[in-house]
This record gives structure tokens, C-alpha cells and sequence, in this order.
């Protein structure tokens, strides 16, 4: 009977092994097409005419480069557990979800130096541009408060020396995940910069 459980989890395992990769992937890719038509109705929406100039916060900047290196401490962190080096592994899981939370900080201070200086996300006084901006970054930060949870997740486990060589698959489908949304708003940063400011 205890063969048999303990089968049973194996098996579990090795289904959750095999169906979470393509599944990240379908969600992402469900996700590429929602911005995908999100910024399209933005060129669509211009009738050929130029936006008004939004002034593009400089917290969206220093955005960029907090995501870029989270990915990066990220990415060490995966090495780590390869290696068998925990310790470096929890600093950096740990290093990434303070980074990623960061970036949710330098996003709060984008929207109110944007609603101080007259750029307002509805209401009268907001204009397409505006509301754009903030449904763009708004909607990038919704899924990435996902990936933040998935960090954390991650980071417990970290802790508790869950991952190995042999169990990966948790860490791999988060940091594919998180790896996608830094792309995701260096598009959206280069695509505001360029189509609205």
C-alpha cells in the first residue's frame, strides 16, 4: 500500500513535471496577444494624427533597469541551484523579489508624477494619450503582482533547499515567466516612448 502512494506521487510529479511548461507558455502567449491588440488599438485609435506629447516619467526609466536586473538575479539564482549553492541561490531569489517589488514602487511613482503634472488615467481631464499610459502600465503591473507571488513561492522553497538538479521545474516555469515580463516592458517602455511621449 505504501508502494502504491508513493507511485501515486510520482506520478503527480511527473504529470505536474510536464503539463506546467506548456502551460506557462500558452499563457504567455495568450498574454503577447492581449498587449499585442492593446497596442495596436493605440496606433489604430491615432486616425493617422499624432498623440498629444505625454512627458515620459523618469521612474519608467529607472523601471527598466530595476527589471533588467532582476531577471538577472533571477537568472544567478537558477544557477545556483544547479550548482547546489543555496546560500547564493536565496540571495539572489530573495535579491529578485525586492527588485520586483521596486519596480512596483518606481510604477507608483511614474502614475503620480503623471497625475501631478495634468495627465490623468479618466474623467474629463484625460485625454486618449493618458489613458493609454495608464491602462498599458497598469495591466503590466496586474501580471506582474502574479509573478511576484510566484517569486515568493520560489523563495520559500528556496529557503527549505526544495530545488534541485533533478527538481527544477517550479523555479524554470517562474523564471520563464518573470524572463518574459522584463521583455514585456521593455516593449511597452520603447512603445510609449516612441508612439505616445
Amino acid at each position: 500500500m505504501a508502494t502504491l502512494t508513493a507511485e501515486n506521487i510520482n506520478y503527480k510529479e511527473e504529470l505536474k513535471r510536464k503539463t506546467s511548461k506548456p502551460l506557462i507558455w500558452i499563457g504567455i502567449v495568450s498574454i503577447i496577444m492581449f498587449f499585442g491588440g492593446l497596442t495596436s488599438a493605440v496606433i489604430v485609435s491615432q486616425g493617422g494624427g499624432g498623440f498629444l506629447a505625454i512627458e515620459m516619467p523618469f521612474a519608467f526609466t529607472i523601471s527598466t533597469f530595476i527589471i533588467i536586473a532582476s531577471s538577472i538575479a533571477f537568472h544567478f539564482g537558477l544557477i545556483a541551484v544547479k550548482k547546489g549553492n543555496y546560500s547564493v541561490a536565496k540571495i539572489s531569489i530573495a535579491v529578485t523579489l525586492m527588485l520586483g517589488l521596486l519596480f512596483v514602487v518606481t510604477q507608483y511613482m511614474g502614475w503620480t508624477f503623471l497625475h501631478d503634472n495634468g495627465y490623468y488615467a479618466a474623467g474629463k481631464e484625460s485625454t486618449q494619450e493618458s489613458s493609454f499610459l495608464y491602462l498599458l502600465t497598469g495591466l503590466h503591473v496586474v501580471h506582474l503582482i502574479g509573478g511576484l507571488f510566484s517569486l515568493l513561492v520560489v523563495l520559500i522553497k528556496t529557503m527549505k533547499n526544495k530545488y534541485s538538479l533533478e527538481n527544477l521545474t517550479g523555479m524554470q516555469v517562474s523564471i520563464t515567466y518573470w524572463h518574459f515580463l522584463g521583455a514585456l516592458w521593455i516593449y511597452l517602455f520603447l512603445f510609449l516612448r516612441f508612439i505616445i511621449a
